[in-house]
């Protein structure tokens, strides 16, 4: 992905949950990218509990992904789990520069 912004445009725009957990993870070197999604796991994972703990199921009968990540957390959550990502792009970006 090529993108003509500044550091710090490039770091708001994170921030401010604009970039996909995909287009972060490219702008990442190679040896920062493995340290951002186990990072990013952790915050689905808790939009995940949250999701469980509201009683919000897709299903009448409960969560089916219990333990594990449910995309449809990860929808309602909507821009703050991009921000949640972005906030550890730029933890990660930042140690690489």
């Amino acid at each position: 992905m090529t993108m003509n912004y500044s550091v710090a445009e490039l770091t708001q725009r994170a921030v401010e949950g604009i970039f996909d957990k995909a287009q972060l993870v490219d702008l990442l070197p190679s040896e920062s990218r493995s340290t951002f999604l186990a990072a990013c796991d952790d915050v689905e994972r808790e939009f995940t509990r949250a999701c469980t703990a509201e009683g919000d199921f897709c299903l009448a009968s409960g969560c089916a992904l219990e333990g594990e990540v449910c995309l449809n957390a990860l929808l309602s959550a909507g821009p703050a789990y991009r921000m949640a990502c972005g906030r550890i792009w730029v933890r990660c970006f930042h140690l690489t520069t």
